[in-house]
Order: structure tokens, then C-alpha cells, then sequence
């Protein structure tokens, strides 16, 4: 069994957050402009495979990853506010185990040596080495919020590439899971470059931003990967001969399997497909619908007139299925405000109902994260605007000077208002997801002091670690 398709659960709506107070200071832009980049460049490159030094560092440093006193350091630690961290110190955080996962994210290439197997291996394909990675990623965002703590801007920048590259790196595995965990890492060194950004003396990063490439995570490699994989278990299906009773009995018993799997680690009630679909075969009516559209979608009429009751149900199952898994694919071309001015998602109502992919979730979660990059493109717009003299942040974003991207989630410029020295700046939320905490893009922007708690970062249940 396999959690790779696992389906989203639509939870009630929780109060619309508040908005996240940001305290920065006027900051022009660094010369020369790029002199902050935020991932490895070819200058930066050396021949070789990324994915073999990021393993590496559990091979030699398994205690530090793994250990009971590790994993509860990682999680003090995370708890922490950076003036909590600069009394820990934290130089050298991590060792060697650290500085691995930084000569893996400047290698040339990635190669994570499992295209066969998501080739041939199906749905029950493990992937052991996710959990780890994103160990990895974690350890990595404390060596990075340790370095801003401690004023090292140029340390931390060369962390952030380190784990930019590793979330880009993770795009190019053939699973969805793993984009996912993609975009997570990106998430964290994006949580921690919003509190760089408030630190006194903190480097300007608008450029730096603004230069790096959109999406960071592409999707299509994972959902292809997880096309293929559900490709494998469908080839059992045949439509060029009748199928004995014994062959469609154990398709029907591991998609159900399957499927049972799924909605079990999705929170969500078992179906019986089986008596479901024995159903649908005695009744006379769908069967006879069913053939009918095998034979207008290229099936032989001969060939289908000979397959029993069930094989047809099954095949006008996986027809129905291609069909709305496609209509899901095909939106991976658009962008995230097109994407919901769309009809909801096709559906389909047989054996492979929950093998959808979630195109539509992860296209958010990608968006969310090219969100706050925007935002944070917008809050050091105003560092350099309240560099040049002006005395104050802009009555409107059109007086900052460079160019400003749009909200991903409408397509249009981000929602900006000035009242008593606060730069009230909003973005919006996806369709459906208005009130979720995890889309909150609210930020109170004022020129003073960043001392104080560690801003929010908002995980993907919407809750604020």
C-alpha cells in the first residue's frame, strides 16, 4: 500500500487569522545588485550527483539525525525565538552532517536512482528516505535562524541556497509526495529569511528574491511519477480479451485494498467497492451504458460483447477515471487565479474515485509559497523606498520604484493601504479557503525595532508553530 495519492480532507473553516506584524528598517539595495543570490549559481557548481551527498550525511551522522537526544535538541530548538538561540550559540550546528547536505546542493546534477522502480514497482512503492530528507531540512533551518540570530547574514544566505536547492532538488523526484516535501523545505528557509529581513543591519534581498526562478518546486515530475505508478497497476486491466472471474477477483480485492488505505490515512470512512461494484455489474441498465461507451471510446463490439458484466464495469471505471484524472493534469499550465475560476474538479464515482490526484492542492500549496516570496519581494520594495530619503514608507505601491509582482491567487496587485505609519499589505486566499489559517497573507508592515517573538510559520493543517 502506498500513501502517495492520498486524498485532501476538506475540514471546517477556521477564524480568518490576524494579521503578522513586521517591524523592519530602511535598507538600500546591496552593490552590486546580485551580490545575495538565494540559490546555487553555475559559478557555484561542481560535476556530480546532488542526491548521493544528501543521503550521505545520515550514513555518517546517524546519531545526530536519529538519536533520541538529537531529534529532542531539533525540537527545543525549533520552539525557540532567535534571541533565545544567540544565547545557545549554535555555531557549527550540525558539523559535518550539515556541510554534506551544502557540497550536495553545489553538485551539477541530481539522479535519485528510482525511475525504474516508480516505473515498475507500482503503488507499493516505498519511499523510506523522505523522513529523513525533511530531518535534513529541519536541521538545516536551525543552523540558518541560528546565523540570523547571530548577525552572520552572508552564512545565512549560503544556508538558504543550500536548502533552496535541496527543495528544488526534490522537485525533480518522480512522486508527488516528494514535490510536497519540496515545497515544504522551501517553506521553512522562506520562514526564516521573513525574520532575517527584520534583523538590524539586515541585507536588502529584494533582487535576490525577485531573481529566484518561479516555481522553485516544479509539480510535473512528481505527478507524472505518481501517473505512472497507478499506470502499472492498471496495465492488469485488459480490453483485448475476456478476463476469467479469478483475474478480475484479485484486481477488484487490491483496489480495494488500495483504495482502503487511502481513505483510512485521509480520515475518511471505508467504502466497500466490492459490493459496490457488484451492484452496478447485475443491473442491467449500467451495463448496458457502460458497453455502449467502451464502444464509442474505440473498443471493439465484438470484443466488449464478449467481456462478462463485471470487466465492463471495471473498464468504463478506468475509462471515467482517465478521463477526470486528465481534466485534473492538464491545469499543472495554469496559473493559480485561472485554476480557480475553473469548474471544481472532475470526479468519478468507481473503483478509482480516491486515486485522483490532488492537482488542485498541490497547485496551492506551490502558489502559497510563490505568495509569500511576492509578499516578501513587497516588504523590501518598501526597505529600499524608505532608503532613498523619502522619510516614511509610500502612500501607494506605485511610488516604490521597482516592479512589484501580482497575487498569484487573483492575478492582480496585492491589496495595499497606508493609516498612521502602518503599511496595511493583504493578499488573497485560494477559492474554498478563505478562513484557513494556513493561507493567512495579512502582514502590518512599520519601520522600528524587529526585536521580539518569533513571527508564525503556517504549516499545511493550518496550524502556527
Amino acid at each position: 500500500m502506498t500513501a502517495l495519492l492520498l486524498l485532501s480532507v476538506t475540514l471546517s473553516a477556521p477564524p480568518a487569522a490576524p494579521p503578522t506584524a513586521v517591524a523592519v528598517r530602511p535598507a538600500a539595495a546591496p552593490k552590486p545588485a546580485l551580490k545575495y543570490q538565494l540559490l546555487p549559481e553555475v559559478r557555484e557548481l561542481k560535476p556530480g550527483n546532488a542526491a548521493q551527498w544528501y543521503l550521505r550525511c545520515f550514513m555518517e551522522q546517524r546519531q545526530f539525525f536519529f538519536s533520541k537526544e538529537g531529534v529532542a535538541q531539533r525540537t527545543r530548538y525549533q520552539s525557540m525565538t532567535l534571541k533565545e538561540l544567540r544565547e545557545e550559540g549554535l555555531q557549527n550546528y550540525g558539523g559535518s552532517a550539515l556541510t554534506q547536505a551544502d557540497w550536495g546542493a553545489r553538485l551539477e546534477t541530481v539522479d535519485w536512482q528510482v525511475l525504474d522502480r516508480v516505473q515498475t514497482e507500482g503503488p507499493d512503492l516505498r519511499l523510506p528516505e523522505l523522513e529523513p530528507l525533511h530531518r535534513l531540512a529541519v536541521s538545516l533551518q536551525i543552523r540558518l535562524r541560528g546565523e540570523i540570530a547571530h548577525g552572520d547574514f552572508d552564512d545565512a544566505v549560503r544556508t538558504t541556497k543550500t536548502m533552496t536547492a535541496l527543495a528544488r532538488h526534490l522537485g525533480e523526484y518522480p512522486t508527488a509526495a516528494t514535490a510536497r516535501l519540496g515545497l515544504k523545505v522551501a517553506n521553512l528557509a522562506l520562514d526564516a529569511l521573513w525574520e532575517l529581513v527584520q534583523q538590524p543591519n539586515a541585507p536588502n534581498l529584494y533582487w535576490a528574491l525577485t531573481d529566484l526562478p518561479a516555481p522553485l518546486v516544479d509539480l510535473r515530475r512528481g505527478l507524472q511519477g505518481d501517473r505512472a505508478l497507478a499506470d502499472s497497476e492498471l496495465k492488469q486491466f485488459r480490453d483485448d480479451r475476456a478476463m476469467t472471474g479469478a483475474e478480475t477477483d484479485e484486481i477488484i480485492g487490491r483496489l480495494s485494498g488500495r483504495a482502503g488505505y487511502i481513505r483510512q490515512r485521509a480520515g475518511l470512512p471505508p467504502h466497500d467497492l466490492r459490493t459496490a461494484l457488484t451492484a452496478r455489474a447485475k443491473d442491467a441498465g449500467t451495463v448496458r451504458a457502460a458497453r455502449a461507451r467502451l464502444i464509442e471510446a474505440g473498443a471493439g463490439q465484438f470484443a466488449v460483447g464478449t467481456f462478462s458484466d463485471v470487466q465492463v464495469v471495471l473498464l468504463d471505471d478506468k475509462r471515467e477515471y482517465e478521463i477526470a484524472r486528465d481534466d485534473r493534469l492538464k491545469q499543472l499550465g495554469l496559473k493559480a487565479w485561472e485554476i480557480d475560476a475553473r469548474p471544481t474538479d472532475a470526479r468519478c464515482n468507481g473503483l478509482f474515485a480516491d486515486l485522483l490526484p490532488g492537482v488542485t492542492e498541490l497547485r496551492q500549496e506551490q502558489a502559497r509559497f510563490e505568495q509569500r516570496v511576492a509578499l516578501l519581494r513587497h516588504v523590501e520594495a518598501l526597505r529600499l523606498f524608505a532608503a532613498t530619503g523619502a522619510g516614511g514608507l509610500p502612500v501607494s505601491l506605485t511610488e516604490v520604484g521597482v516592479p512589484l509582482p501580482d497575487d498569484p491567487f487573483t492575478g492582480k496587485p496585492f491589496a495595499y493601504t497606508l493609516s498612521g505609519g502602518v503599511a496595511q499589505l493583504r493578499g488573497a486566499a485560494p477559492k474554498g479557503e478563505e478562513k484557513n489559517p494556513h493561507f493567512a497573507a495579512a502582514f502590518d508592515v512599520t519601520l522600528g525595532s524587529p526585536e521580539g517573538a518569533r513571527p508564525p510559520a503556517m504549516t499545511r493543517d493550518g496550524v502556527k508553530k
